[in-house]
This record gives structure tokens, sequence and C-alpha cells, in this order.
């Protein structure tokens, strides 16, 4: 309003005319709440009298220093930081979510195999008779060998086996077959024979 009104108003050296402008008018000229014609016929006063140009000038000058040194006050989750904050935590959980949920949920899967029983495999069965398997170096060669059937088995920490495997002696005996089960790191071996 400082701006336009120095531009706009001029007033001269004319001597001051009896009825002056009302204050309440003159706020509403500095709002902007007057009608064209009604703005005309003040700022034609204020062209002619100084007194009322100077009440003017003042009241804006308040206004202005006043609006300026008051901090404005916003609460603090309508700051653009909160928004951004909670924008960030929502698509964390929206995209992160089911994918952690699918992590901790997920068990890793069961393996089931039947394998005939060839002489490498005869031969891990046979290096002693315990049904549980700690060595990690027959575990690994056990590991090994199945991974080179076929087998998709990334680690082993444990074998357990249904009983003791002994060989049969018989040339034309019945086939054996090896029914392996490997679940979170632990193989359940038993033999069994295919007739």
């Amino acid at each position: 309003m400082g701006k336009w009104m120095k531009r706009t108003i001029n007033p001269s050296d004319v001597p001051e005319s009896e009825d002056h402008i009302l204050v309440e008018d003159l706020a509403r000229l500095a709002e902007g709440a007057v009608d064209a014609t009604e703005r005309q016929h003040l700022i034609g006063h204020l062209n002619r009298c100084r007194r009322c140009f100077q009440i003017l000038q003042e009241t804006l000058k308040d206004v202005s220093a006043e609006t300026s040194m008051q901090p404005v006050s916003v609460p603090w989750w309508r700051t653009g930081m909160f928004y951004a904050l909670a924008f960030s935590i929502a698509l964390v959980l929206i995209i992160g979510g089911p994918l952690a949920i699918k992590h901790w949920t997920q068990r890793s899967p069961v393996i089931l195999a039947s394998l005939d029983l060839d002489q490498a495999l005869k031969d891990i069965l046979l290096e002693d008779d315990t049904l549980k398997w700690e060595k990690k170096e027959r575990v690994n060669r056990l590991l090994t060998a199945l991974q080179q059937r076929g087998l998709e088995v990334k680690d082993l920490d444990l074998v357990l086996l249904s009983k003791p495997y002994y060989q049969k002696k018989s040339l034309f005996g019945p086939k054996e077959v090896l029914h392996i089960r490997i679940d979170n790191g632990v193989a359940y071996l038993e033999v069994k024979e295919n007739d």
C-alpha cells in the first residue's frame, strides 16, 4: 500500500479543508475495501488534505511495522518437515513392510529327494555307525555328493540317520534308495530297500 500511495497520492500545499475523512474510511481504503468511485473521492481528498494524508501514512507505517515484527506461529503439525517425515514413514511401511514380514515369516524350503544308493554314497554312510553326524568333514562330503547329484542344497550343519547303515552282501539283492529330507540345515537320511 505504501508504494501505491506514493504514486497516486500527492498532497498539495492547498489549505486544508474543514471536513476530514473518517478514520474508518481511511482504514477501509488501506485494506482495499472501497469501490472505485469512493476510492476516487477519497484519493481526491487526500491530494488536497495533508492532515488526512499524514494519518493514512502513519497508520500504514504502524501496521507494516507491527506485522513484520511479529513472528508467525505455525503449529508443528502444519510444517512441511512434519509432512515430509510422515510421508517418508508411510512410504517405508508400504514398501518395506511386506518384505520384512516375508523375511521374518518365511522358512527355508524343505528339500525332499530319493536317490539310488551308489558306491560313493555307501562309502560316506559306512564310515562309522553313528546316527548323528557332527564332524564337519563328513557332513561336507555328503553335501558335495548331494550337490553333484543335482540337489540345490546350500549348507548342512547336521546329519541324522534313522538307523545305522550296513551294506548288503548280495550281488542280485534288492536295490537300495536313500530318502533325504533337508530342513533348516539338518539332513534326515533313511535307507530303504526298493524291490
